[in-house]
Formats: structure tokens, C-alpha cells, sequence
């Protein structure tokens, strides 16, 4: 390799003998670069491996290093779900009615939620708002553009339905962790398998095909709670004319 004078070829970032780092190029760090770091990793590792050291590790800085840009967990952790919304689709660009916007933003949701469950994790933790959810909300309230109905109601449907998806969602990844734990039978599992014995009608209802806990649940629940919205809607808006 051919330098010029009072130059050093440039030699890759890593660690040199006892673990010692070397110097070389690396990416410039921004707040942006370190939240997409971060949303690789928990990918692969889940969001219990998310820590300022192995994110670190991976851009090749000192922890320390990462709170000029990120003050700490909580904020990333609010900064990696404001970026996952901002890449996802808005509820109001859905076609259909009202009723059928929510449906396919419910189900949009619930997919999501047990394929990347380390979403659900932070849709439940984060408490703060930030510039994408502030959208997708206002955006989740246009669904009900031309239906006038109230303010209120809207907020409450959008609501019920949200926490509805991240409920249902929650015992659905719960229940497929349970399954894959396996493990000798407990004195606990001597008593569920005794009690279900003695469930005959539990019995007889999945002899009949029916599945307890399954994934049409989630859509037995969704039309309920649409047809729910619908008959609320209706009254609303039959109290305000008699009104």
C-alpha cells in the first residue's frame, strides 16, 4: 500500500491485544444510526439484550459515549417504538368504512405484535408520546372523518380497540412461550390434567371442533367489539336528532 508522506493507511475499527480497541474509521455517530443499531439488535436478541454496552459493542464506541445523543434506556426505548410507527402505515389510508379501517388497522396490529413481540413489549412500557405517535393518533382519528361523531367517542373506540389488539396479543405470545417451554410434568400440571377430567362439557365442546384460546378468538373479539362501535354510533347519532 502506497501512502503519502505523514499519513497512516487507515486499518478497520476493532479490537487490537487485550482487547484493546483500534484506532480506524468508523461511522459518525448520530441519534438516529444508534436507534437503528438498536432496533437490529433487539431483532435478533429481544429487548431484554438491549443495553448501552452490547450497543456499544455493536457501533464500536464506549457506552459512555452513547448518552451525548441518548439519555439513557428509557428514552431509547422511547425512541425505537416512535421509529417502528413512523414506519408503519397510516390507520386512516385504510380502504372501506369507518368500521372497516379499524379492522384492518386492528389486524395490521395483531400481526405485528406476535411476530415481533419485542413491539408489544415497548407498546405496553413506553408512556411517552413522541412526533410519530402523535400522527398515527391523528390519523387514527380521521378514520371517523364525515361520521360525526363526537370528539370523545372517537378517543374512546380508538382506545377500546388498542388495548383490545395488545391484550389479546399479550396472552397469544404468553401462550406459544408457555408451549414451547416444555420441561417434566409439575404437581400444577397434575392438577390441570385432572381438572380437565372432570371438564366433560369443556369435553364435548372440543370434540365438536371447537378451539379454546385460539387465533380466531382474536377475530371473534374484533367483530364484537366493531359491531359494539356500530350499535354506539347509531345511538349517538339517533340522540342527537331526536335531540
Amino acid at each position: 500500500m502506497v501512502t503519502t508522506p505523514g499519513t497512516e493507511p487507515a486499518r478497520p475499527t476493532g479490537r487490537g491485544p487485550e482487547g484493546r480497541r483500534t484506532p480506524g474509521p468508523r461511522r459518525r455517530l448520530s441519534t438516529e444510526l444508534i436507534v437503528d443499531t438498536a432496533i437490529e439488535l433487539v431483532k435478533v436478541d429481544g429487548l431484554s439484550a438491549l443495553t448501552m454496552r452490547a450497543l456499544g459493542e455493536r457501533l464500536g464506541v464506549a457506552p459512555g459515549t452513547l448518552y451525548t445523543y441518548v439519555k439513557g434506556r428509557d428514552v431509547l426505548e422511547a425512541l425505537i417504538l416512535d421509529t417502528v410507527v413512523a414506519r408503519d402505515g397510516l390507520p386512516h389510508e385504510h380502504p372501506g368504512s369507518w368500521s372497516e379501517k379499524l379492522a384492518a388497522w386492528a389486524r395490521q396490529d395483531w400481526v405485528t405484535f406476535r411476530e415481533n413481540p419485542w413491539v408489544l413489549e415497548l407498546r405496553l412500557s413506553v408512556r411517552e408520546y413522541g412526533p410519530a405517535m402523535l400522527t398515527w393518533l391523528d390519523s387514527a382519528l380521521r378514520i371517523f372523518d364525515g361520521t360525526d361523531l363526537s370528539a370523545q367517542t372517537r378517543l374512546d373506540m380508538i382506545d377500546a380497540l388498542d388495548s383490545y389488539v395488545r391484550g389479546a396479543a399479550t396472552v397469544a405470545v404468553q401462550t406459544a412461550f408457555e408451549e414451547g417451554a416444555g420441561g417434566p410434568m409439575s404437581d400444577r400440571d397434575r392438577e390441570i390434567e385432572t381438572a380437565y377430567r372432570n371438564a366433560e362439557t369443556l369435553q364435548w365442546a372440543l370434540s365438536q371442533g371447537g378451539v379454546p384460546f385460539g387465533g380466531m378468538r382474536f377475530e371473534f373479539g374484533l367483530r364484537s367489539r366493531l359491531a359494539g362501535f356500530r350499535v354506539i354510533a347509531d345511538e349517538e347519532l339517533a340522540g342527537r336528532e331526536d335531540g
